[in-house]
């Protein structure tokens, strides 16, 4: 691999090759973070969030959908700065500086370029995906952290000899397989870059495949504890992920029409196109790169392993059923680097192109599409990624302002990130009605979704059991089916009123003697919800999992 040549002048040299204006550009975003989530954000608790965060009251070691990383990195935050809104979130804005840092550190060891670190720590900040995962707490941030330093740790260790570094790269895999199960989509990277690896060092080949095999026995012990937890229960998450892809033995109860046709082209497009909403123009920095980063082969290939297993991946489930756009997250953790690097390279042709274009004599030619100075692609696309993404970076920070906007705001989903502490205080105000007309013991809290159970036990008054009764009314399983202290057929439950939330028209006369319509919450932006009140629960007989 060769170093280019740094010009000096250009918007990246000399300043941005030191880790210093790394560290400033990542501190300073990650303090304003922590300022706007403690004083300025407007959102209360995303349904996930809620659910999370209920994990981190009852920690196991796992959980139905998910492995239990989550649950105790909000369960250490919470110790720490309380149970607030804050406390959730404070790891998304930690894990969003860790996740920079790592990533300016593969971009400088892969390319070795120094100034390509600054750079790909800008584009963390400047991605909207990334922008939001480090304000809201989810998954997908910690998983990230993890994939990035796994990977790093197969550039320095699997295929530089460190054997520091391959212990840190089993280690940062080992944790992703504790937050998400599709880190095992991290190994066909690892496998591919030790083939890699051991055709370029053909006197290392024993040595690369060993170093190899001992991060996979690492990275697999971070599997076990939700392996055993699974075999246990008969598989739970199991059932939660073929039910995601539309397999057979899918905890999905009611198949829905779309998938019961069979495919749509629509789930593909939709896929694709969601991918450039969320990563924005560096997708097009990654596309103009390739080419240009022939002169460094092995960093090319091994960023690109590490990224195109998931996409493929999940661009193939698009053709079974209809995936989430975040699905494909991780695959982008290694692309970064791959972006940073272009655009240093880029915005070194493009000041020598303005150079030269300032140094002919007046009336100078019009040299670009755009302006009369010169434009070049990587210059174009690095420009829009800026603007773009400090767009999107603002305009999220307020959804609740842009919400009111003619066109964009009707496509805004303000109804995830407002309102639940609105439905709490409504939800406190049946109960109390219910205390008056049915004395005796506490009323119930029941919701029809396990999202919005979760985020009423978090905003009523002392954090109360809220149970949900989902798999009873046709839908999927969730955790609350698992719980003990949420079981639905407890027989101390008989005879207990109930606030019920769940969607309009809904048969509650599987656990209610008589029930109520009590209109729309306040705060509640979702169609077709409503509330009840419910009277003489009856609890369901209760099945053997």
């Amino acid at each position: 691999m060769t170093t280019p040549p740094t010009i000096a002048g250009t918007p990246f040299a000399p300043w941005a090759a030191s880790w210093r204006w790394t560290f400033v550009l990542i501190g300073v975003i990650a303090l304003a973070r922590l300022a706007y989530l403690a004083w300025f954000c407007p959102y209360t608790l995303l349904e996930d969030e809620a659910h999370y965060w209920e994990w981190s009251r009852n920690l196991d070691w796992s959980y139905y959908s998910k492995p239990a990383g989550i649950a105790f990195l909000i369960a250490a935050s919470v110790s720490v700065f309380g149970e607030s809104e804050f406390g959730v979130r404070v790891p998304a804005v930690l894990g969003g500086a860790l996740f920079a840092l790592v990533t300016a550190a593969l971009a400088r060891e892969v390319t070795r370029e120094r100034r390509a670190g600054f750079v790909a720590a800008a584009l963390v900040h400047l991605v909207p995906m990334f922008q939001s995962t480090s304000l809201l707490t989810s998954i997908d941030m910690p998983y990230a952290v993890c994939w990035s330093v796994a990977a790093l740790g197969v550039w320095r260790g699997v295929l530089g000899g460190s054997t520091r570094w391959t212990i840190i790269a089993g280690l940062g895999a080992a944790a992703g397989l504790c937050f998400k199960q599709t880190m095992l989509l991290w190994f066909p990277g690892l496998i591919l870059a030790a083939w890699s690896g051991s055709r370029q060092r053909p006197d290392d080949r024993r040595r690369v495949w060993l170093r190899a095999l001992c991060v996979a026995g690492l990275a697999l012990v971070g599997l076990l504890p939700n392996v055993i937890w699974n075999a246990q229960r008969d598989w739970p998450t199991v059932r939660h992920l073929l039910g995601h892809l539309g397999m057979q033995g899918g905890d999905v109860v009611v198949v829905d029409s779309a998938q019961a046709r069979g495919y749509d082209p629509l789930w593909t497009l939709e896929f694709v196109g969601t991918q450039f909403a969320l990563v924005g123009p560096a997708l097009l920095l990654v596309v103009l790169g390739w080419r240009r980063l022939a002169d460094m082969p092995e960093a090319r290939r091994f960023l690109a392993f590490f990224a195109f297993p998931i996409l493929v991946f999940y661009l193939a489930v698009s053709f079974k059923t209809e995936p989430e756009g975040n699905w494909a997250y991780a695959g982008y953790c290694t692309l970064v680097p791959l972006a940073a690097i272009t655009v240093v390279r880029g915005m070194d042709e493009f000041v020598l192109a303005c150079a030269r274009w300032r140094a002919l004599p007046e009336p100078r030619p019009r040299a670009g599409f755009l302006v009369r100075r010169p434009e070049t692609p990587v210059q174009v696309a690095w420009h829009a990624t800026i603007a773009i993404g400090l767009l999107a970076g603002l305009g999220m920070l307020r959804l609740d302002w842009l919400v009111q906007t003619p066109v964009i705001g009707p496509r805004i989903p303000l109804s995830r990130l407002v309102g639940a502490d609105q439905m709490a205080a409504h939800v406190e105000r049946l109960r109390e009605e219910l205390r008056a007309r049915a004395p005796g013991a506490e009323p119930l809290v029941i919701s029809q979704f396990y999202g919005r159970a979760s985020q009423l036990s978090f905003y009523l008054p002392g954090h109360p059991v809220v149970y949900c009764s989902g798999s009873r009314m046709g839908g999927r399983k969730s955790q609350y089916d698992l719980w003990t202290h949420t079981d639905l057929s407890d027989p101390s439950l008989a005879g207990r009123s109930a606030v019920l939330i769940g969607d309009a028209g809904q048969d509650w006369s599987w656990g209610l003697e008589q029930v109520e319509p009590a209109g729309r919450l306040d705060g509640d932006r979702k169609r077709n919800r409503e509330a009840f009140l419910g009277f003489g629960y009856r609890p369901p007989r209760r099945t053997t999992p």
